[in-house]
């Protein structure tokens, strides 16, 4: 699934981040895409960084974007 849509990496993308040594947002961004833009995805990354599934974050976060996505991928 999509986290970010203005880079266009999904959740994948950030788990082999993670995977490849990654600590931090930052870390990550660095490795996937230099910098975020919009900055919507970033409380979801940073769960993600933090042990966190990315639906998890979505849904306590209200993230609007991911919850769209999230919904629209179990339709």
């Amino acid at each position: 699934m999509y986290v970010c849509l203005c880079h266009g990496f999904t959740d994948g993308d950030v788990r082999k981040a993670i995977a490849d040594g990654c600590r931090s947002v930052a870390a990550v961004y660095r490795h996937i895409a230099d910098r975020p833009q919009c900055g919507k995805c970033v409380p979801d990354v940073r769960s993600m960084v933090n042990g966190q599934g990315v639906a998890e974050a979505a849904s306590e976060q209200g993230n609007c974007c991911m919850t769209m996505a999230l919904t629209e991928a179990a339709a």
